[in-house]
């Protein structure tokens, strides 16, 4: 062969293996990429997620927080698409939250695009209605991911345990209930009245049906042990036409008969005499009534006319109604008018007590609630209920009665009986009455209706503890801030509760130490307090006063945030076994 033929050959083979290095090369590039592209996701770890409140909270009925999320280096594959679902897990049941989409930076879609190389971040919200086994709970992450037309499996992952539910602890249970206050007078005011007629310009006293009405009425009373007679006022008058001088000795003449005539029927009563010359003022009253002609015309003289013969002489030139004013009006003020005043002097608190124990029908609606004002002030919660109860019964149409049994099964912590005693008194006309409304809206609370809570307290302007009421709704809607301030001095449960989940323990244990009737709850609430102010010996002697008065605290506290770091002490484990 010769060398030019020996050359062309190794030329062709070398660029034969050229061409076949560089397909590799190729090749290699494109495997590396197909490799890079498909690459299998690896498990998420809890470091990429950070919860925020942890431990989860309930507020407002709720468990709501935020999730933020950070992808590192080279794990969100290019071709990959991850849901996102946060899911609330408790004994009983699961709560599952809004799914969230992330995708690789070669997808197509709208979802929020994730490097491969330089990782990225990103944010979820969850929010769950709070049910109490969500106390003791797990905040879980379940995935589903697709890497082009493949699914991959990613296994689920815990990244928060447990749920601080301190804030349920508010109850509108602990707000007292508003009674409907009675009318109850002790004393009261008996008027026996009667009118002595007169002919025109005469003064002569005449006896008749309503006077002997009077003087019997003043006799039966100076009878009577229950009965003090004050006195009999007399009213002299004459009817302002006929002159001034001449009303003046006419009215005069008519006071003094009257009163001789009363001395002469026996009257006892001190005697309170006094005259009217002309009595304009019951004759504008008197027209004013009437359907008189000219009425309105007349009306007009009186408030024009100061001057006494000036007003007569103007009324008389009315020809047509004064004719009609002689025969009906005028006749009328010609008189002595008698007021016998006689005090009906009431039962004693003691006769009223004894009644309602023993025979309740022989009471008034106001005294049987009297009876119950003062049962209730003695201590005597028992008596109370029974006088509020048998009122009920005899006097159903009064909306006060249903209402204040409502208010005592409120006390009680029967909601079922006191929504149907509601009921009752809304029919009865509590509809828009202050104190049904309040008793209504403390319903609500417990039946955490804020929505309902809050329309009826807007209608119960009055009540003595709609301020608390209120204050126990915006712990219920998360309002902690405004809470405090609608508490004001009150020293509760609840009022304590909100200085703690506003984070001022010192306040707390003032109020919840100054409660004036200490229950379980508030020996808890100061255990918390203790809990979270590393106060041992507080917290284990308040726990246990607590566990002591309501068994069911310990099981709270055993799976309660609060006292998270005192499960494995002994002392705390003694207490809530």
């Amino acid at each position: 062969m010769c060398v030019k033929c020996i050359e062309d050959n190794l030329l062709t083979t070398n660029f034969i293996n050229m061409k076949k290095n560089v397909f590799r090369l190729g090749l290699g590039v494109v495997l590396v990429t197909m490799l890079a592209s498909c690459a299998k996701l690896g498990d998420m770890q809890p470091e990429y997620f950070n919860v925020n409140p942890n431990p989860l909270e309930v507020k407002a009925g709720k468990v709501e927080g935020t999730i933020a999320a950070k992808f590192p280096e080279k794990y969100f594959v290019k071709k990959a698409v991850i849901d996102i679902t946060p899911v609330l897990r408790y004994e009983g049941g699961e709560a599952v939250g809004t799914t969230v989409s992330y995708q690789g930076e070669k997808v197509k879609g709208n979802d929020e695009t994730i490097q491969y190389k330089a990782g990225g971040e990103g944010s979820m919200n969850f929010s769950f209605d709070y049910v109490p086994e969500m106390a003791n709970s797990v905040l879980t992450l379940r995935f589903k991911a697709v890497v082009g037309s493949d699914e991959v499996e990613i296994p689920d992952l815990d990244i928060a345990v447990g749920c601080i539910a301190t804030s349920t602890l508010a109850s509108g249970a602990n707000v007292k209930p508003a009674f409907a206050k009675d009318n109850f007078v002790r004393d009261t005011k008996e008027l026996t009245e009667a009118d002595v007629m007169f002919q025109i310009q005469q003064a002569d006293v005449k006896n008749n049906d309503d006077v002997k009405a009077l003087l019997k009425a003043e006799k039966d009373a100076a009878a009577c042990d229950r009965r003090v007679v004050n006195g009999v006022s007399v009213v002299s008058a004459a009817s302002p036409d006929g002159g001034a001088e001449l009303n003046e000795k006419l009215a005069a003449n008519r006071q003094k008969n009257t009163e001789s005539f009363l001395k002469k029927q026996k009257s006892q009563a001190a005697l309170d005499a006094q005259y009217i010359a002309q009595d304009w003022e019951g004759f504008q009253k008197l027209v004013n009534e009437s359907n008189v002609k000219d009425k309105d015309l007349i009306l007009r003289v009186l408030s024009s006319y100061a001057d006494t013969e000036t007003r007569e002489k103007e009324i008389k030139n009315l020809s047509a109604a004064y004719t009609e004013l002689a025969s009906e009006i005028l006749p009328k003020l010609r008189r002595s008018h008698i007021t016998l005043d006689v005090t009906l002097k009431g039962k004693t608190d003691e006769e009223i007590l004894a009644l309602a124990e023993n025979k309740p029908d022989s009471l008034n609606v106001e005294e049987l609630m009297f009876a119950a004002k003062l049962a209730c002030q003695a201590g005597n919660k028992e008596a109370a209920a029974k006088y509020t109860e048998a009122n009920a019964k005899q006097n159903a149409s009064d909306w006060r009665t249903s209402n204040n049994v409502a208010a005592i099964d409120l006390a009680k912590g029967d909601i079922a009986a006191s929504q149907e005693a509601l009921n009752q008194s809304v029919n009865n006309g509590g509809a828009d009455k202050a104190e049904a409304n309040f008793n209504l809206g403390l319903i609500a609370l417990t039946n955490n209706d804020t929505e309902a809570a809050k329309q009826y307290f807007s209608k119960s302007a009055g009540v003595e503890n709609l301020n608390e009421g209120q204050a126990v709704l915006y712990l219920e809607e998360g309002d902690y801030a405004k809470a405090v301030e609608a508490f004001g001095d009150t020293k509760s449960n609840n009022a304590g509760l909100a200085q703690i989940l506003v984070g001022s323990y010192e306040n707390a244990k003032n109020i919840l130490n100054s409660v004036e009737k200490k229950d379980a709850t508030t020996y808890y609430l100061l255990a918390i307090c203790a809990a979270r102010t590393a106060q041992d010996n507080d917290l284990f002697n308040n726990l246990r006063q607590a566990v002591a008065m309501d068994s069911n605290y310990a099981s709270r506290a055993k799976s309660d945030l609060e006292f998270a770091k005192y499960w494995t002490v002994e002392t705390f484990q003694a207490i809530a076994k």
